[in-house]
């Protein structure tokens, strides 16, 4: 049986007559709030390791994507067919390394990598274009330095000298008022997901896992007192 188009058919009986009227008053703005949200699940489910969890909660991920698929054909847009075929199209074009007989180096797939991606979107007038605003601060500030070096690692020797002089402005700038504490903590911040990148290190991870970590010895502190 095909459950992906098991599952196209169900999300279409719900939203059609006679379906369920929540899922019938659903659009792409109110969904976004649960589609954020099992994106956070999906992480958590991966970092606790559970291999049943991890798949549940792709199948709600997932769930998602038929759900705004569903909408668009609605719409006469786009159906889950065009999507699907959409995304595969794009995986083979640019990896010409797989499918072609493009260099397989790793510094000439990044470069031909942006090289298509620039191809795809020729309207677009910065490297920057296309980036989201809603990612999370720090790991926009990482994406951002990606993009702008294209994929290749800043002078990790620089990065750590910008990061120890924004350190040194930090500490002048928490001695004024609250903008220029706000400035260094933010220039700070910036310059550490800059460092991050040069490291080869996921500032947003690393975050995620070190307030894990500290949350569970808040947990167990206040289980011995």
């Amino acid at each position: 049986m095909d459950f992906v188009k098991r599952l196209e058919k169900i999300m279409g009986k719900l939203r059609g007559p006679g379906g369920c009227p929540w899922d019938r008053r659903q659009t792409h703005k109110s969904l976004k709030p649960y589609l954020l949200e099992e994106s956070h699940e999906v992480l958590e489910a991966i970092d606790s390791g559970d291999a049943e969890h991890l798949r549940e909660e792709l199948g709600d991920l997932l769930l998602q994507v038929v759900f705004h698929s569903q909408l668009a054909k609605e719409k006469r847009k786009f159906n889950l067919q065009q999507v699907a075929k959409t995304i595969g199209d794009k995986l083979l074009r640019r990896h010409p390394h797989v499918f072609g007989k493009s260099s397989r180096k790793i510094n000439d797939i990044n470069r031909k990598w942006e090289e298509l991606k620039r191809a795809e979107k020729p309207n677009r007038k910065s490297a920057l274009d296309g980036l989201p605003h809603s990612l999370p601060a720090l790991l926009r500030a990482q994406r951002m330095q990606e993009k702008i070096t294209h994929n290749t690692r800043p002078m990790s020797g620089v990065a750590n000298r910008e990061l120890q002089q924004a350190w040194k402005d930090l500490q002048r700038g928490l001695k004024g008022n609250k903008s220029a504490k706000e400035k260094a903590a933010g220039e700070f911040l910036l310059r550490f997901a800059q460092f991050s990148q040069a490291e080869g290190i996921h500032a947003e991870m690393s975050l995620k896992k070190a307030s894990s970590d500290y949350e569970k010895k808040f947990r167990r502190s206040e289980k011995n007192t």
